[in-house]
């Protein structure tokens, strides 16, 4: 019993904590936030999924104030620790693990690490296709990301087999003649120019091109 009524004192001033954390980073005390919740993450437990998804989430919270703050590197680390305590067998929601990894995909994205940013949105493309299907949204946003940063990293057939998978998905979404459909495209054509295909590329564009100006003669 004395177990139970400590495990639930522990419980309220980890929530006590967070509460005030809110109500300090609403008052523009950032500092303070951020002592209030690395406190709550000292003190709360991980031995229970759902008392790891519950310190993962205090991480992930502080891990947006670090970047905010434009500290990205203290974030990172919050990130994977997160990550790491998510993905411990019984492993918390998938869908917690999509946003997280999708996080720090785009941390290291912004801080230039393009090889370990394309190695995490690989996986997230991974875990999206599998519990989302190919088709949904924020697959097919990923596969835009990605697309891009395979081009960037001189990836070229790997950029093209990505926007080609996008593009498939947006014109079942779309429709053929639809302004997303024409950005695919375009963004296709970049891919299949740096490939070494520039008739193709610029027949791609023409095609772009064509549903644009007929969006507009319908506008």
């Amino acid at each position: 019993m004395l177990g139970c009524v400590g495990d639930r004192a522990r419980v309220s001033q980890i929530e006590s904590l967070r509460q005030q954390a809110s109500q300090a980073r609403a008052a523009n005390q950032i500092d303070q936030a951020r002592a209030y919740l690395r406190q709550a993450i000292k003190i709360s437990p991980v031995n229970s999924r759902d008392e790891r998804a519950a310190s993962a989430d205090l991480r992930r919270e502080l891990a947006g104030i670090d970047v905010s703050l434009g500290e990205p590197f203290e974030a990172e680390k919050l990130y994977k620790d997160a990550l790491g305590l998510l993905e411990t067998a019984p492993a918390g929601s998938m869908e917690a693990i999509i946003n997280l990894r999708t996080q720090l995909a785009g941390l290291c994205y912004r801080q230039g690490k393009l090889r370990e940013a394309s190695e995490l949105y690989h996986i997230v493309l991974k875990l999206e296709s599998s519990s989302l299907g190919g088709e949904h949204p924020d697959v097919l946003g990923t596969l835009s990301i990605l697309g891009g940063l395979e081009l960037k990293l001189g990836h070229s057939h790997e950029s093209e087999a990505l926007f080609r998978r996008q593009l498939v998905g947006v014109q079942k979404l779309a429709g053929g003649e639809k302004r997303e459909v024409a950005a695919v495209m375009d963004n296709l054509a970049d891919a299949v120019a740096k490939s070494g295909r520039p008739a193709e590329a610029a027949e791609l564009r023409a095609k772009a091109a064509q549903i644009r100006r007929k969006l507009c003669d319908e506008c």
